[in-house]
């Protein structure tokens, strides 16, 4: 039997992005395929080049790809994607957001990788997402500069999956939330929201 090809592998190899060459393309295919055409908002912080929100883009054929932007140099525009230049870190700026287009059913933070702002970031954006929320790089979490990591503020943005999976233990049986933890990546679920 041949090995199932690997869609998201396929997209974004050729989109300029780190997502494959980070080994993140088993955990995404493994993630949304069975639900790549049921997605319809996604908001990606850290938009860069512009690779990493044309690739969702393509594997998610039914979705608009928001990507929040802190830096307006890499505002460009295309179809089914919408830049937004802005800090994710920033009530007011994610209020916004959240108001012009509603509630994401996927939000994927790949952004500063400072831990102060993936934690900010997912008190903002967690609560009103509809799916899953996705935390990339976490092996970025170091709270020393080691091995070419980001120096972050001694609080590992780890913290969260800790949290997250204290309050699953403490709501056995009646949470409709799950975890998923691949290398250096976390994918936090709404089970009730996700499509059958």
């Amino acid at each position: 039997m041949e090995p199932k090809e690997n869609v998201f592998k396929s997209i974004f190899i050729k989109c300029d992005t780190d997502k494959v060459t980070a080994g993140y393309e088993v955990a995404y295919e493994e993630v949304f395929s069975p639900i790549r055409d049921k997605i319809k908002l996604l908001f990606e912080i850290g938009v860069c080049r512009g690779g990493s929100v044309r690739g969702f883009k393509e594997y998610f054929p039914n979705a608009t790809i928001v990507g929040l932007e802190i830096n307006s140099k890499y505002f460009f525009k295309d179809d089914h994607i919408k830049i937004e230049i802005g800090n994710a870190i920033n009530k007011d700026f994610i209020n916004m957001i959240l108001a012009k287009y509603g509630n994401p059913d996927v939000v994927i933070d790949d952004g500063s990788h400072f831990s102060r702002d993936i934690k900010t970031s997912f008190t903002l954006l967690y609560p009103h997402t509809k799916i899953c929320y996705v935390i990339e790089d976490y092996s970025t979490q170091s709270k020393n500069f080691q091995q070419g990591y980001y120096v972050n503020d001694n609080i590992p943005a780890t913290i969260i999956a800790h949290q997250e999976i204290d309050k699953l233990l403490l709501e056995l049986g009646t949470s409709k939330n799950s975890i998923k933890v691949y290398r250096s990546i976390c994918f936090f679920f709404n089970e009730e929201n996700i499509p059958e």
